[in-house]
């Protein structure tokens, strides 16, 4: 194939490839140019937009004169001139380009699309590389403000191009696969081309007969699952399928005799090592010379890591959405809140006992606290109260008083062993807030009395620090989710919990330069929870420009 006239003339614009014309055919070759939307690659460009935050992104596809999207978020075309692509200039080094301001770059300032819609200033692209090493387009996100990407954002983005280039190929390998099995003539004319393709492909291709009995095991299939071909060629498609979901297997079969393809299920299937992995699947007939069905073809491939993004995004959503209620949440708390501290005040001359005293000192400290916490809802603003030198045996002996009434209250005994004499430079509000949803979780664990075990103590050595340790005999968490417990938005008590109490102090002790840990049982017989706090000798905050004097008053121990 020759190079175009109009590609020639766009070497002024944007270097050609010397391979243009190779190129070119592989582009076309993956059948890809001028089709349908497709929910992978929707997903990709919702990725690439949320990921860099950025108002557009595109999987562009360098044409001979034209740039085309398989996918366009925000900038509402399908298709521009490729003497205005951006995307062009990867082609010859396959190289991530960045321009962080289109208007003062020389390439790009006199670019329709940088002095008109869509105003471009900021852009940057990954180039979708073929296996060969040609570069078929990229994806690409645009701003209309400069601005720059963070490293990480950048190995995102290439991530995803490279994503790109897996479906490509995948849909090329399921293509010929299937043209492959279009009829049992022509199957076996291009065996050895079938076997060539089952071989190498990196997804599970696989067979069975009509009795869910596997009859070929390729080696993606042993990749995916751990069984080996000799392993699994005999053995009943059961195996690889949780017992919940066996009922599908039947539905499945079902489709198969009765002629029909599956497309695109998504499902869960067991490896060797007893994992549960997400899947997609596409199941085809199969069927002999005289066109009767004698089993199926099934193409299965591995789609937890996407799924796991999909999540991710869904939890950086939520926090997202959490965060934009965060200053309406402080402002309607903070307004009560200083009508209450208004009152105590009022009420502080009333009050001649001292237990008295003690008390409306100790609620005025609480309100003060709350008013904080209001101030950092949900963990999204942080604490910018000086930091100060603290005893941490002084502060958690403050906590364990506000809760100490009602734990007598609730039957719940409390086992203090507060040894540490060291002074931390901490942000103090944070730390209370830590240690009291600690013991607050430890008596919603205890609904029927128990112990509550609380005690801070030093460590010497290499690790020196303090360990603050809260323990208790509640009901415990089941060990499924002991692994979920710091996520944000998880929680076992869906009545009364929001998920985001461990979260917040999993954020504010690794903030301090420390880290967290829980154990639990749920045993009838030995249940309860420990969470361990370490907090290092030289905390993150130690010579901040913050420091104060607000350390928490000692009290006795």
């Amino acid at each position: 194939m020759a190079v175009s006239e109009d590609c020639q003339r766009l070497a002024s614009r944007s270097p050609i490839p010397a391979h243009e014309s190779e190129r070119l055919k592989t582009l076309r070759a993956y059948g890809v140019l001028d089709t349908l939307p497709e929910q992978s690659y929707e997903d990709i460009t919702k990725l690439a937009a949320f990921i860099c935050e950025t108002p557009i992104s595109l999987i562009s596809l360098v044409d001979s004169d034209r740039q085309w999207f398989k996918s366009e978020r925000g900038l509402g075309a399908h298709q521009t001139p490729r003497s205005q692509s951006f995307c062009a200039n990867t082609l010859v080094d396959a190289q991530t380009l960045i321009v962080t301001d289109a208007r003062t770059d020389p390439r790009f300032k006199d670019n329709p699309l940088v002095l008109g819609d869509p105003n471009i200033r900021f852009y940057a692209g990954a180039p979708i590389v073929a296996p060969g090493g040609l570069v078929m387009g990229t994806v690409c996100v645009i701003d209309t403000e400069p601005r720059e990407l963070s490293a990480d954002q950048i190995e995102a983005l290439e991530a995803l191009a490279r994503q790109v280039m897996v479906l490509f190929e995948h849909r090329t390998s399921i293509a010929r696969v299937e043209e492959a099995l279009g009829s049992s003539k022509e199957a076996q004319r291009h065996q050895g081309e079938l076997a060539a393709i089952v071989s190498s492909s990196d997804d599970a291709i696989l067979s069975k007969d009509l009795n869910g009995i596997i009859t070929s095991w390729n080696v993606g299939a042993s990749r995916i699952f751990g069984y080996s071909s000799q392993e699994m060629v005999g053995e009943s498609i059961l195996k690889l399928i949780p017992d919940e979901l066996h009922s599908d297997e039947t539905l499945i079969i079902g489709k198969v005799r009765n002629g029909e393809r599956v497309e695109h299920f998504e499902t869960e299937r067991l490896t060797k090592d007893g994992r549960r992995i997400e899947v997609a699947l596409t199941v085809s007939p199969v069927r002999d010379a005289f066109g009767n069905v004698i089993g199926a073809s099934k193409v299965l491939r591995d789609i937890s890591a996407r799924k796991l993004i999909e999540k991710s995004l869904l939890q950086a959503e939520k926090i997202a959405a959490a965060g934009r209620m965060a200053s309406t949440i402080a402002h309607e708390v903070n307004n009560p809140l200083e009508a209450v501290t208004n009152l105590l005040y009022l009420l502080r001359p009333l009050i001649v006992d001292t237990a008295g005293l003690a008390y409306l000192a100790t609620a005025e400290s609480e309100i003060a606290r709350i008013s904080n916490i209001a101030k950092q809802t949900l963990g999204f603003y942080h604490e910018h109260t000086a930091v100060s030198s603290v005893s941490v045996s002084d502060l958690v002996q403050h906590a364990v008083a506000v809760y100490e009434p009602r734990c007598t209250l609730n039957g719940i005994v409390i086992e203090k062993s507060l040894r540490s004499t060291q002074m931390l430079f901490l942000r103090q509000g944070e730390t209370m807030q830590i240690v009291s949803n600690l013991i607050a979780n430890s008596m919603y664990a205890m609904p029927s009395g128990g112990t509550l075990g609380v005690s801070t103590e030093d460590i010497n050595g290499e690790d020196s620090g303090v360990l603050i340790t809260i323990r208790d005999t509640g009901v415990g968490i089941a060990a499924q989710h002991i692994p979920k417990v710091f996520d944000a938005f998880f929680t076992t008590r869906s009545a009364i919990g929001t998920g985001i109490g461990l979260f917040v102090a999993k954020q504010f002790v690794e903030g301090h330069g420390g880290r967290i840990e829980l154990q639990s049982n749920d045993d009838l017989q030995k249940h309860g929870t420990a969470v361990r706090i370490y907090l290092p000798l030289q905390t993150s905050y130690e010579g901040s420009p913050l420091l104060g004097s607000d350390a928490v008053p000692k009290q006795d121990q």
